[in-house]
């Protein structure tokens, strides 16, 4: 069964998942700047650790304060308009696995 969730595009984003972007290459700050506001990705810049520590820490951000609104298609609507389409690519090949229940 498919949820109205998930039907409309709306999955919200799993913290398994959010691990597993993290990995992925893009330009964080970009992708932050326009998930969240100025003032958390400087303080997530501020805090160090690796580039995938820091994408790890934004995404993570991200789902906690936009709980319902952190979905995977507004994560690649982002990234699309960043350009950034291998990676959106990526994300939508890991919501499918979701909504067809194939891991």
């Amino acid at each position: 069964l498919v949820s109205h969730e998930q039907e409309k595009g709306l999955l919200e984003c799993s913290e398994e998942d959010i691990y597993n972007i993290a990995r992925y290459n893009f330009d964080w700050r970009r992708v932050g700047r326009r998930l969240l506001c100025d003032q958390k990705i400087q303080d997530i810049d501020r805090e160090g650790g690796s580039e995938a520590e820091k994408r790890e820490n934004m995404l993570l951000l991200w789902k906690r304060t936009k709980s319902h609104d952190a979905t995977y298609q507004a994560l690649v609507k982002v990234l699309r308009a960043l350009e950034n389409n291998s990676t959106a690519d990526r994300i939508e090949e890991l919501e499918r696995k979701k909504t067809t229940g194939n891991k």
